[in-house]
């Protein structure tokens, strides 16, 4: 029987391609392409990192579910390192738990991948640079959708490349594909008109007045959110 994902990784298992090749990037245990494989939703799976112990951890979790065959390890910084062979099997390739801007980073090495690959990406911060840089980049978002895990809720991006590069609005990028008819996606928007709030109220009494036009800016950016989720949820 599979081992049970935390519910982010959990929402980052159901945007992968039944039957598929993995590549899993930043896989700290192992623990979704060790479940993918298990569960049958993967064939083959290359779990990578950039450091050797959580690259040890990964070998010891893959040896103990007996997937040695099935489950391959690979010491990369990023996709820098990842064997030619590897990139070009790979139908999903997964980026998740790291910052936005590490993640769009990342994608910038992406040459070399079959045709259609399918990204799941999941960014712990920075989630409107990582939706620009994917916007700027011809990548198509195919969905979006946001995941409660404890005290924290986490975003995850099903996105193809091979589109036509654009340049996102404002709103579009602070709210990407996210459904507020969604619980999760609704609450993690909230929880942007909070942040955006806070930090609009900590630079408003400025002195500078292009410093408060900034935080005008930003409440402004707050409210088109508010509006949206009225509108759609």
């Amino acid at each position: 029987m599979s081992a049970k994902l935390d519910p982010r990784l959990s929402l980052c298992a159901e945007f992968i391609t039944k039957g598929g090749v993995l590549l899993d990037v930043g896989t700290d245990h192992a623990s979704l392409p060790c479940f993918l494989i298990e569960s049958g939703a993967a064939r083959l799976a290359y779990a990578s990192d950039i450091a050797e112990g959580p690259l040890c951890a990964a070998r010891k979790n893959i040896k103990k579910r007996g997937l040695e065959d099935k489950v391959f390890p690979i010491l990369s910084d990023g996709l820098k390192d990842i064997p030619a062979e590897v990139l070009s099997q790979a139908t999903d390739i997964v980026i998740a738990g790291m910052g936005g801007e590490l993640i769009a980073e990342i994608l910038s090495f992406a040459k070399g991948l079959k045709s259609g690959v399918n990204f799941v990406l999941q960014p712990n911060t920075r989630a409107r640079a990582l939706r620009e840089f994917l916007a700027e980049s011809g990548y198509e978002t195919v969905a979006e959708r946001a995941a409660r895990d404890g005290k924290f809720i986490y975003t995850v991006i099903n996105a193809r490349g091979g589109g036509e590069p654009k340049k996102l609005d404002r709103l579009a990028a602070e709210v990407g594909a996210l459904d507020p008819a969604d619980g999760p996606s609704r609450e993690y928007l909230l929880n942007e008109i909070k942040r955006l709030r806070a930090a609009a109220r900590g630079i408003a009494s400025s002195e500078s007045e292009a410093e408060r036009k900034r935080a005008a800016e930003i409440y402004k950016t707050a409210d088109e959110i508010e509006e949206y989720i009225s509108r759609k949820g």
